[in-house]
């Protein structure tokens, strides 16, 4: 499976990329949503994890809404800091598939990809 993560934080990529490497999975690392954008659109994914809070003008929630808006169906992940009362629930309306609060565990984040590996 071919997978997208959308993070700005080196240690966040670092961690993923060592628990991406003991899967057959190939990972796709992009910094900012303006980056990621027309790869996204594409469809050269078949998941995609999305940091919510990305640098630059284009953040992961507006990312996810103007994905889906365009027709993408990729289930897509937020994995997010944000985990106050609510913010699943946000990040579902914005268009996420399913959601991965930060600081998250090897574990959680091998089930979650198991839930939408193909």
């Amino acid at each position: 499976m071919r997978i997208a993560y959308l993070e700005d934080n080196a240690a966040n990529v670092a961690l993923v990329q060592r628990i991406i490497s003991m899967t057959p999975h190939s990972l796709v690392v992009y910094s900012s949503g303006e980056e990621a954008c027309p790869h996204i659109m594409n469809k050269e994914f078949d998941l995609i994890f999305m940091d919510i809070e990305l640098a630059g003008k284009l953040n992961g929630m507006e990312l996810v809404r103007r994905a889906r808006e365009a027709g993408l169906q990729t289930p897509i992940i937020a994995l997010t800091a944000y985990a106050m009362v609510g913010d699943r629930e946000r990040c579902l309306a914005a268009g996420c598939t399913d959601y991965l609060p930060k600081p998250f565990g090897v574990s959680d984040f091998l089930n979650m990809l198991a839930k939408y590996s193909t």
